[in-house]
């Protein structure tokens, strides 16, 4: 009786026996950026960075603001019960909020771009599209590099009002910036009360206007509309709510922003030329800091899993702990990604900067420059 022998498995067939490895995407905007994130993957897969294959999983609901809470903790279970080693998403500060205990006690990663300082513990890791400390810094900062001493400051409600109004309380004290007035707003303000509003803040005689908070209300076109009704057109500043120019220039003219998308930033641009060739057109909403961000995100996951001691969770929030000096797509030249087993807020160096809406365009104001007070 003759024995047959059959050939060694290959390379290929040893990867495809592999279980892949499944991550989680929570949210219904990944569904517009999915390019983006694959491509982070496909091309870990490509230099070798990642020795298996992935597979996504999605969930749209991610609760809170257009849903509930117990719809996106549900919809987080749902992920890390089919075997997610992290979860990317809960972009919204207040789906994040109410994810954090959930994320920590799951021991599966958590990797959002929220920009709260309620988000945090062991497996809550940042990659902001904003912060709500360092927003307020460089506003204050700008302020004060541009002359203004007495501003007058509107705070739209959120549930980072707070975070907000005391960063921007402290950076004021720290530099010597007078607040002047404050009005509050919800969404629900309409045109008409917001100029009234706005005449109260422009009689308090203040050099230039703060917009402390999101901006439904400055796409929609009322902040506009009641800034002409009272004819009041003062320097004037935003928070990251800035990069929503996306959504109508016309609506942000004037403004001066934090942004993230920098011309001066050449892996920006390199990831754009590699989009391009790869997909044959544009990322959805370009040029804007968030598919770039989406990139760095999914980039993040990827050089995690390469340093994950073991494909767990714990092990891929290991990952994230030992990343070091990772050239970003987001931000200035010197973003870079890092973490530390204290640190889960990823971002460093000048990873937020200026940005002004000019004549219905987009301009680059500048990087971070300190103060002579500093």
């Amino acid at each position: 009786m003759t024995t047959g022998s059959s050939a060694a498995p290959s390379i290929e067939d040893r990867w495809l026996r592999l279980e892949p490895t499944k991550i989680g995407w929570l949210g219904m905007e990944w569904a517009r950026f999915e390019r983006e994130i694959r491509m982070a993957f496909d091309e870990g897969i490509e230099r070798g960075v990642l020795d298996r294959r992935y597979e996504f999983l999605f969930e749209d609901d991610a609760g809170l603001p257009q849903g509930t809470a117990k719809g996106g903790v549900d919809a987080f279970h749902r992920l890390v019960d089919a075997g997610c080693l992290a979860v990317v998403g809960a972009n919204y500060t207040d789906s994040a909020i109410a994810l954090t205990e959930h994320a920590n006690a799951a021991q599966v990663p958590l990797v959002s771009m929220c920009g709260t300082d309620q988000f945090h513990g062991e497996y809550c890791f940042r990659m902001g599209n904003g912060d709500v400390g360092g927003d307020p810094a460089l506003m204050v900062n700008w302020l004060k590099r541009n002359g203004h001493r007495r501003v007058a400051v509107v705070l739209p409600w959120s549930p980072i009002s707070e975070e907000y109004v005391r960063f921007f309380h402290q950076e004021c004290r720290r530099l010597g910036i007078s607040i002047a007035a404050i009005e509050k707003i919800t969404n629900a303000t309409t045109t008409d009360q917001l100029a009234e509003k706005f005449a109260v803040l422009r009689d308090a005689n203040a050099d230039a206007l703060v917009w402390l908070g999101y901006g439904g209300l400055v796409v929609s076109g009322a902040v506009r509309a009641a800034l002409e009704n009272i004819d009041w057109d003062p320097p004037r500043i935003m928070t990251t709510a800035f990069m929503q120019y996306i959504w109508g220039f016309e609506q942000l003219e004037g403004w001066v922003g934090i942004d993230q998308w920098c011309p001066e930033n050449p892996r920006m641009h390199r990831f754009h030329e590699r989009f391009v060739a790869r997909y044959g057109e544009d990322p959805w909403m370009w040029p804007n800091a968030i598919p770039g961000l989406a990139y760095d995100m999914a980039a993040a996951v990827v050089e995690a899993l390469h340093r994950a001691p073991v494909l767990t969770g714990p092990g891929v929030k290991v990952g994230l702990e030992r990343i070091r000096f990772m050239p970003a797509v987001t931000g200035g030249p010197n973003t870079h990604i890092a973490g530390g087993p204290h640190d889960h807020q990823l971002f460093k160096g000048d990873w937020l900067h200026f940005g002004r809406v000019r004549d219905g365009k987009l301009e680059f104001e500048g990087l971070f420059t300190p103060s002579d007070d500093y």
